[in-house]
């Protein structure tokens, strides 16, 4: 139990990482025409669905059939594309014309960081099972 806890302190201080440096930078963010709810908003989100997809992959890995680990790294794949694209949906809906192209790249920029890190942590787990 304890090193599955430990597993999750990576993603954990990528959450952190990214909302302090845009807590810090708030003012530059806003200089360059960034809007930081929106990339919060992402980060908040990816996070949420990286934990329980790491989570989801612990115990997919466990059952007997590949298949199943195979549609569980899948499935997670789409859900945080989906749930992207819904934040990005309601983003547009909500701002009318004044749209932040920058924010909605720079939300989308942490997708493969969020991807790489679960996929290295889960096969770290992996090799030592």
């Amino acid at each position: 139990m304890l090193q599955k806890v430990k597993l999750l302190y990576p993603i954990i201080a990528l959450f952190i990482f990214v909302n302090a440096a845009i807590l810090l930078g708030e003012q530059e963010l806003i200089k360059y025409k960034f809007v930081p709810t929106v990339i919060n908003a992402a980060n908040l989100l990816l996070f949420a669905l990286t934990l329980l997809g790491l989570l989801s992959l612990i115990s997919a890995a466990k059952d007997p059939n590949p298949n199943f680990l195979v549609r569980t790294v899948m499935a997670f794949m789409g859900f945080r594309l989906i749930g992207l694209a819904v934040i990005l949906v309601s983003y547009i809906k909500m701002s009318g014309a004044a749209i932040s192209p920058r924010s909605v790249y720079a939300g989308l920029a942490l997708y493969p960081l969020y991807t790489w890190l679960e996929i290295k942590l889960f096969l770290k787990l992996n090799v030592k099972q």
